[in-house]
C-alpha cells in the first residue's frame, strides 16, 4: 500500500460538538466519504439527501434522524438544490459512557440493527421541534462558555441522547429502500472481509466479475474517493481499533497488512494526525 492517501479521518475538535446548519455550511467535514473519532447524530430539518455508509444507503428527508457509529465511514449527497438544513451532534465515546447509567445505555442507538443497514427513524413535527430546541440550547451553551455552561451542556446533551434512545427503543427500525448500487455494496463487503490482505483491482475483478476500471468508477461515484484511498483509510481505522484494544503498534501494523512499519507509521500519522504510539497512549 502506498502512503499518499488523501486524509479521510477527522479528529473532533471537542468532546461534544453541536451545530445547527444550513446549506451554506460545509456538509459535515467533507463532501467525500469520511469518518471521525466520535459518534454522530444527524437530524434532517429541510431538504432531501442521500446518506451512504459502508453498510448501505438511504434517502433522508425532513424528520429523519440517523445515528452513525464512531469511525464508520459516511457521506451525504444533497439532492435538493440549495436546501439542506440539519442538526449535527458529535460526541466522544467516553462522554456517553460517563453519561449512561446502569438502567440506560446511551450508546444503544448507535449499534447496528440486523434488520436495517442504517439506524434511521422518523420523527413527528412535535418530536423534531423538541429536539431542535434542545440542540440549539446545547449549541449556545457550548459556544458561550460562561460559568455553569459546562453543566448546562451536560444536561442538554443528556436530554438529546435520552430522547433519541427512547425513540429508537419505541420505534421499529423498518427496512428502507436501499439506494446503494449492488456492485458498490459488494465492493464494500469484499474490502471488509479481506482488509488484512493485499487488495488489488485484479482481486476485485476476479471476485466481483466486473472490469476493474468500471468497479473503480462506480465506487468513486458513490463515495467521492478512490478505491485505494478508501482501502488505506479503512486499514488505518482498523489499526485505531486495535491500538485502543491494547495491541502494540508493531502488531497492529502486521495485522492490518501494511508492508513495513515505516510505511504504516507514516500513513497513520498523516491520516490521524499523530503517531500510532501517541494515539495509543492518548486513547488508553
Amino acid at each position: 500500500m502506498g502512503h499518499d492517501a488523501k486524509k479521510k479521518f477527522t479528529a473532533l475538535d471537542a468532546e461534544i460538538q453541536c451545530e445547527c446548519k444550513t446549506i451554506t455550511d460545509v456538509v459535515d467535514y467533507s463532501m467525500d466519504m469520511h469518518n471521525h473519532d466520535g459518534y454522530e447524530v444527524l437530524l434532517v430539518l429541510g431538504g432531501i439527501v442521500n446518506l451512504y455508509t459502508e453498510y448501505g444507503g438511504n434517502r433522508l428527508k425532513r424528520g429523519d434522524l440517523v445515528c452513525i457509529d464512531e469511525l464508520d465511514f459516511h457521506r451525504v449527497e444533497v439532492i435538493t438544490k440549495g436546501i439542506y438544513d440539519r442538526i449535527v451532534v458529535n460526541v466522544k465515546r467516553y462522554v456517553l459512557e460517563g453519561a449512561s447509567s446502569g438502567q440506560t445505555d446511551l450508546l444503544t442507538c448507535f449499534r447496528r440493527n440486523s434488520r436495517s443497514p442504517l439506524n434511521v427513524i422518523h420523527l413527528s413535527e412535535e418530536e423534531m421541534m423538541r429536539l431542535d430546541v434542545y440542540a440549539r440550547s446545547l449549541q449556545e451553551s457550548l459556544l458561550r462558555r460562561q460559568p455553569g455552561d459546562e453543566i448546562l451542556s451536560d444536561a442538554y446533551l443528556k436530554q438529546i441522547m435520552v430522547t433519541v434512545n427512547r425513540h429508537f427503543l419505541d420505534q421499529d427500525i423498518l427496512p428502507r429502500a436501499q439506494i446503494m448500487p449492488g456492485l458498490v455494496m459488494e465492493t464494500f463487503n469484499y474490502i471488509e472481509n479481506h482488509l488484512t490482505e493485499e487488495i488489488t483491482l485484479k482481486c476485485l475483478e476476479e471476485n466481483l466479475h466486473y472490469n476493474g476500471t468500471y468497479i473503480s468508477r462506480r465506487f468513486k461515484r458513490i463515495t467521492g474517493i478512490s478505491l485505494q484511498n478508501f482501502i488505506i483509510a479503512k486499514k488505518v481505522m482498523l489499526s485505531c481499533k486495535l491500538l485502543r484494544e491494547g495491541v502494540s503498534p508493531c502488531n497492529a501494523c502486521e495485522m492490518t497488512g501494511f508492508n513495513s512499519y515505516s510505511n504504516f507509521s507514516r500513513t497513520f500519522s498523516k491520516q490521524v494526525g499523530m503517531s500510532p504510539k501517541k494515539y495509543q497512549m492518548e486513547n488508553r
